[in-house]
């Protein structure tokens, strides 16, 4: 064995003893990897905080703003969608989204938000990261910056968790700084269980640590030593509590009836109890918005899917005292044509499109910025980019932002990537 290992490079050193632990304890999937004992717990204060969790609404496939949030009397453009008012004065919102408009108070809509790419895959990299690709070069998610930053809160949960796919995860930091995946919110975490009995689970828990101690030995490397943790995480990641965390069958039938039994609100329901739990960023995805074909029947389903469910999280948070902590942000990676294509779709269009954010210190009841009537430019306030959009999460959660980071290849990184707090969505 230490002849074979000493082949090895320190990466496959570390994924041949990840390996191992799958084939070992059975698990299906790596809990968050090791890191908790070594951590240090951050290095940084968070500055005059409005948040202390983000919930982050990602929209995949580009959502029509004309259709949500920025609808249009414009018969050129209007599709099927009219203006709603809102419970606040001034407000208004397409028709589709009839219970979003009760909770318009604690909403803040950016209508002119914009970017360069109108490519799916570049484009829904910049909303999750604030940087454009590069060769050679990962950039972490919001996620991420925040444990580097403030550290993990809890040392059995994930810090950050990802209902869905596509997020770019940890970049440039370690692999525990990576969002925890998960695909069906109504399972939790329970097909990630070993599939053997606890006495023989715990007997090779056993026979993984002490091969752990003869490879560390070899190994003296700080990586290695990580993995090295990997076995008592797994212990403690699927202790009773723990799953108990990610399970929203705990939760009364009429709570799972009040935010409904779809997988888009069977996330949201979990993201709050996540929340619960101090994991600080849950991700929730809600798609596909891509309207290219018949876009009117695609943005009327995704609104009713997306109303009532949003609705109900919002209410639930305000009611559990748990809305002035947690910031809500519900973004895309950009909008879509106003003008109606010939196959009844909408186009892509990064010149303009919608986010809204809730809770966590913003000041809701307001749009911010203000499109032509047609929806095509800006015509009132700022246009705001990912990065705005990134650094102004980021100053919710009190992270740094002026702090230079080096990444990969030794280039300097910030959280937001330099941009502008967009300051009056907590006036």
């Amino acid at each position: 064995m230490k002849d074979f290992a000493l082949t090895l490079n320190e990466l496959e050193r570390r994924d041949f003893l990840a390996g191992v632990a799958k084939a070992a304890l059975g698990v299906s999937i790596l809990p968050p990897l090791a890191g908790a004992a070594l951590e240090p717990g951050g290095h940084v204060k968070p500055k005059n905080p409005k948040a202390r969790n983000v919930i982050f609404l990602y929209m995949n496939g580009g959502m029509s703003h004309l259709d949500t949030f920025d609808p249009k009397t414009n018969s050129e453009v209007k599709g099927i969608s009219s203006p709603i008012k809102t419970n606040a004065p001034g407000l208004q919102i397409s028709n589709h989204l009839p219970s979003l408009a009760k909770h318009g108070d604690k909403l803040a809509v950016l209508r002119t938000m914009a970017q360069k790419t109108g490519a799916h895959a570049q484009g829904k990299y910049l909303m999750h990261t604030g940087y454009a690709q590069r060769p050679g070069t990962s950039h972490p998610h919001l996620g991420s910056w925040a444990q580097y930053f403030l550290g993990r809160r809890n040392k059995t949960l994930p810090d950050s968790v990802l209902i869905g796919s596509g997020n770019p995860g940890p970049g440039f930091f370690p692999p525990d700084h990576a969002p925890f995946p998960l695909g069906d919110p109504a399972k939790g975490i329970r097909d990630l269980l070993p599939k053997i009995e606890r006495k023989t689970f715990n007997h090779r828990v056993e026979l993984a640590q002490k091969f752990s101690r003869v490879f560390e030995h070899h190994f003296p490397h700080d990586q290695v030593k990580a993995y090295a943790q990997f076995y008592d995480e797994t212990v403690k990641f699927f202790d009773s509590r723990t799953v108990a965390a990610f399970d929203i069958n705990k939760e009364p039938a009429k709570v799972r009836d009040f935010y409904g039994r779809s997988k888009f609100a069977n996330g949201l329901l979990l993201a709050r109890r996540l929340i619960e739990h101090k994991v600080r960023y849950v991700e929730v995805q809600l798609g596909s918005w891509d309207g290219m074909h018949n876009s009117m029947a695609v943005g009327e389903q995704r609104c009713g899917e997306l109303d009532a469910p949003f609705a109900a999280l919002l209410q639930d948070l305000q009611q559990r005292g748990l809305l002035k902590e947690t910031l809500v942000v519900l973004t895309t990676e950009f909008g879509r044509t106003p003008r109606i294509n010939q196959r009844g779709g909408r186009d892509h269009f990064p010149g303009a499109f919608s986010a809204v954010l809730a809770g966590g210190g913003v000041s809701g009841g307001q749009a911010i910025g203000k499109t032509d009537s047609k929806g095509i430019k800006r015509v009132e306030g700022n246009k705001f980019s990912p990065g705005d959009l990134h650094s102004t999460i980021a100053h919710a959660l009190g992270l740094p932002l002026d702090e230079r980071i080096h990444g990969s290849g030794g280039r300097p990184f910030f959280v937001g990537n330099q941009g502008k707090v967009i300051q009056q969505v907590f006036s």
